[in-house]
């Protein structure tokens, strides 16, 4: 995908895309190799060329045939250094943690390991901690993790997304985000409830949603091709039309909307196709990610041509064509494998990216 630092800059030119966000993509589509023993690892990188901008990364490593070397120290391309690497933690399925400051949290709060579904999760490769939390403790925990990351209560908090894949039927999952609720109110929190899924899309289920409070509705679609094959059982027997649909009624109910989506699964034309009906009912910038594959295996589901840099910088402009004139904007620190970190659609990107 990138051979050299010399290549970086060469494809960066060719395309009029800073360097950075061209390597981000790269890394983040081939992992890296390394020492380290474990499959995927978090950790913050701080980019040679932009060092006054800490970045987090959670990447799979183990890599033998890419062209990215990281260590406990440095981040290395064809063998140059071209970052340095800090706050190596092993990417376990913790019960909460922190983005963007402590603006918004987000919670595995139903045992999010124990979700066994889709093909591209590392979910099913590896142990987790993240043992389901009862209803009675929720409110318990909140409060011991906001005493722990040094603050009174919740108030501050914009945002409490709910990141789980093991909700199995839609009232399940309404009630449990009812639960979440009642806890954030009971820690002083009054920000948006937050919630990744492929269950809630019914309009009665919707309604119930809306009346929680502000609430935001995150449709995980990952992919429009081989849905059978790719996913798990209740994200695949949506169809696109049903997730416009679903979309469609939440945003009426003055839910924000908006959804996940996996490039590297999809030839480019089905991709662009489908995401154009997306756009009318989405009012936040979708989370598009680069697809990690965490093991050959797992490289067997790359769409052909994926595998080029070219490939994936072809998508991004077309993707970009779509949202460019609806005036939203990704934000890394919403999406550590993001197509963009610093620039989109030839647009310079601000605010945090931790």
């Amino acid at each position: 995908m990138l051979e050299s630092v010399a290549h970086l800059e060469k494809v960066a030119k060719q395309w009029n895309v800073n360097t950075e966000d061209v390597l981000l993509i790269a890394l983040n589509a081939c992992g890296a190799r390394s020492p380290l023993t474990k499959p995927r690892m978090r950790f913050q990188l701080r980019l040679d060329s932009r060092p006054a901008d800490p970045l987090f990364l959670i990447l799979s490593l183990g890599r033998q045939d890419s062209p990215f070397e990281l260590d406990e120290h440095e981040l290395r391309l064809g063998g140059i250094k071209v970052g340095e690497v800090d706050g190596i933690e092993d990417d376990d399925a913790v019960l909460g943690y922190w983005r963007n400051g402590h603006k918004m949290l987000t919670l595995n709060s139903n045992a999010r390991s124990q979700c066994t579904g889709c093909v591209f999760c590392p979910n099913t490769l590896e142990d987790a901690s993240d043992p389901k939390i009862k209803a009675l403790d929720l409110a318990g925990y909140l409060g011991a993790l906001a005493a722990y990351s040094g603050l009174e209560d919740l108030a501050p908090v914009e945002t409490v997304t709910v990141c789980t894949g093991c909700f199995l039927h839609e009232h399940l999952a309404l009630e449990h985000l009812a639960e979440v609720r009642t806890a954030m109110g009971a820690n002083g929190c009054t920000g948006i409830l937050h919630f990744l899924s492929s269950v809630l899309t019914t309009e009665t289920g919707l309604d119930t949603a809306a009346d929680l409070g502000p609430f935001h509705l995150t449709l995980t679609a990952e992919c429009f091709t081989e849905r059978r094959q790719i996913l798990k059982e209740s994200k695949a027997k949506l169809t696109p039309q049903e997730m416009v649909t679903a979309l469609g009624h939440a945003k009426g109910r003055g839910i924000t909307t908006d959804f996940t989506y996996i490039v590297g699964l999809d030839p480019i034309e089905p991709a662009v196709e489908n995401l154009k009906h997306f756009v009318p009912v989405t009012t936040t910038f979708p989370r598009f990610q680069t697809y990690q594959a965490h093991n050959p295996f797992m490289d067997v589901y790359r769409t052909p041509g994926s595998d080029t840099i070219e490939w994936h910088l072809t998508m991004r402009r077309n993707i970009e064509g779509l949202f460019a004139d609806t005036g939203l904007r990704p934000a890394w620190w919403q999406n550590y494998r993001s197509p963009w970190c610093f620039s989109f659609a030839g647009e310079e990107l601000t605010g945090a990216r931790i």
